[in-house]
This record gives structure tokens, C-alpha cells and sequence, in this order.
């Protein structure tokens, strides 16, 4: 069994940062900003999609990225609850995991190592713009997981051919994970690990 996941909103609890490096990449380019409320109906990926969607124009896109990454670098954010518990336990067992973001190399990496956790993983992949295809690589017709949080995480699970599992994180409701494809949805990894697929992933 391998065990994929997304990095923001699924380890990382940062939906309220987000949404702050949502609106200073809104401000730079001078598009109109969002407010807290609508964050999970804004919030979408890939991120230059959601970018257009709110206002940026094409030419402006990079920039509003960069600094979405800029701005979600300079401030922390805590891990999900279970998170640490649950890798450690997967790595114990020798289970196979990866984390595959759309977020940039530099503050990913960064943010594995202020947490301890870039050796909880055998792959990272940052900045990725086609999940499905690098999950389905990574499955390489295997069985795997792939803990995410957004509609986009759920579909490109599916269609990789991984077990979607939705995690309610402030960056999507979970009826649209569920309407996506989310086979199980909770709220951290002790939910999961409480729950019968859970139970059963960590007696394999």
C-alpha cells in the first residue's frame, strides 16, 4: 500500500493562512480581494485556474502565485491533528509515502523541514500541475491512498486510480469532496485511523 497526500489543508492546517496569501497575491496584481467567509468557494486548483476565476489577468498570474507562496512562507502554521502520529506510524511499518502539492519547491521544502518531516517521506513532488498523472505514476498499479482536501484532490485521485480520501480542512465543504469522489472524509488522522478503512490500512 502507498500513502499519498497533499500538503496544505490536508498535513498542514492552514486554510486561515491561505486564505491571507490568497488576498496578498489579490492585492499585488490589483485584483479585488476575498473575504475569510467565502474563502471555500473561491478556492480552487490548479491554482493559475483559480487565479483568472478571481479577476488576475493571464499576464499577472505568475506573479500572483509567486507570491502566494511568499506569503504562505512567511507564516506558520500548525500541523493537522494526527498527522505527526500517523506518519510515523506508516514509516514504522515501512509503508511508501509521498506528499504531491501544487505549492512551491522552496517553501514546501522548507516547511517539511520546520516540522521534522522531510524523511517521513520517500517522494516529494512540488509544484504539480497534472496531480492525476503524478499519482498515477507513483501508484504504478499498486494500491494507494491519496489524502487531499479539494475537489481537484478527490477527482485526480479517481482518475489515478488512488482511494480518494477527503479532509475537511476550511479550503472545501464536504459535500463537494464527497460529490468529487471522496470515498471516506474526516476531519484529521486520528478520525481516519478510528474509522474501518483506516483500522484496516494500519493493520496491513
Amino acid at each position: 500500500m502507498k500513502y499519498l497526500f497533499d500538503w496544505n489543508g490536508t498535513i498542514a492546517d492552514d486554510a486561515a493562512r491561505a486564505c491571507a496569501a490568497t488576498n496578498a497575491a489579490l492585492r499585488l496584481v490589483g485584483a479585488r480581494e476575498i473575504i475569510p467567509d467565502q474563502f471555500d468557494r473561491k478556492f480552487m486548483l490548479p491554482m493559475d485556474e483559480m487565479f483568472l476565476k478571481l479577476g488576475v489577468g493571464a499576464g499577472d498570474v505568475p506573479a500572483a502565485i509567486a507570491e502566494w507562496n511568499a506569503a504562505m512562507a512567511s507564516q506558520p502554521a500548525p500541523l493537522r491533528t494526527g498527522a505527526a502520529g500517523f506518519l510515523a506510524e506508516l514509516n514504522a511499518a515501512a509503508g511508501m509515502c509521498a506528499v504531491i502539492s501544487a505549492a512551491g519547491p522552496g517553501y514546501l521544502l522548507a516547511e517539511l523541514r520546520s516540522f521534522a518531516l522531510e524523511d517521513r517521506f520517500g517522494v516529494v513532488v512540488a509544484e504539480a500541475a497534472d496531480k492525476a498523472q503524478v499519482l498515477a505514476e507513483l501508484r504504478d498499479g499498486g494500491e494507494a491512498l491519496y489524502f487531499g482536501d479539494t475537489e481537484y484532490d478527490m477527482r485526480c485521485a479517481a482518475e489515478a486510480g488512488c482511494v480518494p480520501v477527503g479532509v475537511l480542512s476550511g479550503y472545501c465543504p464536504e459535500g463537494r469532496l464527497v460529490e468529487a469522489g471522496a470515498t471516506l472524509v474526516v476531519r484529521d488522522f486520528d478520525e481516519f485511523r478510528a474509522t474501518g478503512l483506516g483500522r484496516r490500512v494500519m493493520a496491513a
